[in-house]
């Protein structure tokens, strides 16, 4: 059960500092808009390749037959 509270920790200090986002300094609001900008990005690319490596519809593995010439 200390992973669920390790989590529910982090996610209660997130909740405090979006709380307190109106009275964030420009460098807070800046590294909260970097960091937001990161994760979505981050999220972006692994949707995308799960759409490009699973839905493609083509074989993953094909072979290149060399032919004499």
């Amino acid at each position: 059960m200390e992973v669920n509270e390790e989590v529910m920790h982090i996610l209660q200090k997130v909740w405090t500092k979006l709380q307190n986002l109106p009275q964030a300094t420009p460098l807070e609001l800046g590294a909260f808009s970097v960091l937001i900008l990161f994760v979505a990005t981050f999220l972006f690319l692994v949707v995308l390749s799960c759409v490009h490596c699973c839905c493609c519809g083509k074989p993953k593995y094909t072979t290149s037959r060399v032919q004499p010439v």
